[in-house]
């Protein structure tokens, strides 16, 4: 990865050159450095493999510029430049810019911050500079925890038990710079996090569990043994399941399922874009109620312990925690700078927002982020719309056994995949398939393992989040596979939701 130092020092002398041109009334260079590395787990005791897949990479080092013409303030272009930090560079990417420049008619202009900001001082964390070999060894150790604790755990008569340990150790770090008209000052961020899944999965006895962790450090990363013993010991608990009958069932949701409803439901339902595009789950309903009223959620980059810190936008703005929902009413939406513009600048905000909402609501752009597939930044990607460290709430929270107890007769979901909206984003409908963790519950205790994904849930965000008979008192860190943001949540218990279930066959094809 380049440095801070090399990457302030291009944008000062980009900067410096895209000043002169006389034809830009206003101009926005972005810089990053960027990597992420992957260690997959692929263990399985009965056919021959690797234990740990050969670590891969994907590094970006480059820029972005974007241009306003000053021959109609509207007429704007981008164009960017992999690998090569050079004037030769720029000229070359502000003479395609400029041929490929277009009018935007709701183009309001490029992000017009303070001129000069004071950022706290750059992250000293240790991942950020960690050498490969701290991934390869978090990995190793997973897969050596998973195979002690399974020994300790197996049946002496299972001769063939299919015991497979998958999931991926994942550390994405990036630098960025960034310099403009608009800037008086070159604004520089670093960020580095990991996140790590495993899953165990012992055939023989048709079981499955899963462990999962994120974090900044390098302390926390050589921590990460402790995930493969962790699968093993929840999938011998959960082996032998039962199946259940379509119906509808009092649950439980762990605080993975929670954050995955979250994560492909409601975040993308609270930003400034999905409000104008009217895509929005809660159209119609800002500042009005749309959870139980002992819940709220806010997203801070910020956050001391989030394992996504950072202190500046990828549009150069300051970063800050947005309140989203508080006390179960939509008080903010996340939001980039150009979506925020174009809201407020909206013929039909008003219906779109509802009649709840304040005629001059303020929607603070500080979350555009150039974020690319892994979730690290990117010159290449254009602006959108991100959380970072998203926190839920709960009032009055309880404890684990006062959550059981609350539970009575249901079912404890304890993880999903395959969570997407049905009926559109707007309609607040979703699916999801209950893959493992899962068990059965009756008078307030454990009753029965529940065989993975042998049900399927079928509910609106409504019937979760405004029908909550309880909450949590502890967060837990929730990482979502493919997702940019960290979660920190806690289960809630939800008085009934509809279950599908998915026919024997069916699993057998999986």
């Amino acid at each position: 990865m380049l440095s801070i130092a090399n990457l302030k020092s291009f944008a000062g002398a980009a900067a410096a050159a895209l000043a002169r041109q006389s034809d830009l009334a206003d101009f926005e260079l972005y810089c990053s450095s960027g990597e992420e590395l992957i260690a997959r787990l692929n263990y399985t005791s009965d056919i021959a493999c690797r234990g740990v897949e050969e670590v891969k990479s994907s590094a970006a080092d480059g820029f972005a510029i974007r241009i306003v013409l000053r021959r109609d303030s509207r007429e704007i272009a981008t164009a960017s430049e992999a690998g090569d930090l050079s004037l030769e560079s720029l000229r070359r990417a502000l003479e395609r810019a400029r041929r490929a420049a277009v009018v935007d008619p709701y183009f309001p202009g490029l992000p017009d911050g303070p001129m000069t900001v004071r950022l706290a001082p750059l992250p000293r964390g240790d991942l950020i500079g960690a050498p490969d070999r701290v991934i390869v060894e978090a990995a190793w150790a997973i897969v050596r925890r998973a195979l002690e604790a399974f020994a300790r755990r197996k049946p002496s008569a299972l001769a063939l038990p299919g015991l497979i340990i998958g999931g991926d150790v994942t550390i994405i770090r990036d630098r960025i710079a960034i310099a403009g008209s608009r800037f008086a000052d070159i604004r520089t961020d670093q960020s580095a996090h990991f996140s790590a899944s495993v899953t165990a999965i012992v055939e023989a006895l048709e079981a499955k569990g899963s462990a999962t962790a994120l974090g900044s450090s390098l302390e926390e990363i050589r921590r990460l043994g402790a995930l493969g013993g962790d699968a093993v010991e929840r999938a011998m608990r959960l082996k032998g399941g039962e199946r259940l009958a379509g119906g509808r069932y009092r649950l439980m949701l762990g605080p993975q399922p929670v954050a995955e409803i979250l994560n492909n439901m409601v975040i993308p339902s609270l930003t400034a874009g999905s409000f104008y595009a009217a895509s929005s789950a809660y159209h119609g309903r800002f500042g009005a109620p749309v959870m139980d009223p002992r819940l709220s959620i806010a997203d801070d980059p910020r956050m001391e312990a989030g394992a996504v810190r950072r202190r500046i936008s990828c549009e150069g703005l300051p970063a800050g925690r947005v309140d989203l929902i508080r006390d179960g009413r939509l008080i903010g939406l996340l939001s980039n700078f150009y979506d925020a513009r174009r809201l407020a600048a909206d013929d039909g905000r008003r219906e779109k927002l509802g009649s709840a909402a304040a005629d001059a609501i303020e929607i603070a752009p500080v979350n555009g982020y150039r974020l690319g597939e892994g979730g690290g930044r990117r010159f290449d990607a254009h602006p959108g719309t991100a959380a970072s460290n998203v926190l839920m709430r709960a009032r009055d929270g309880l404890g684990e056994r006062a959550m059981l107890n609350a539970l009575g007769d249901g079912i404890y979901v304890g993880r999903v995949w395959y969570t997407y909206p049905i009926n559109g984003q707007r309609a607040g409908d979703f699916t999801c398939t209950v893959t493992g963790d899962s068990y059965l519950v009756k008078g307030g205790k454990p009753a029965a393992p529940l065989v993975p994904n042998c049900v399927r849930i079928n509910a609106a965000l409504d019937e979760v989040f405004r029908a909550v008979v309880a909450a949590g008192n502890r967060r837990a860190a929730a990482p979502i596979w493919g997702s940019s943001e960290a979660y920190y949540v806690p289960a809630l218990v939800v008085d009934s939701l509809e279950l599908s279930a998915i026919a024997p066959a069916l699993l057998r094809l999986k």
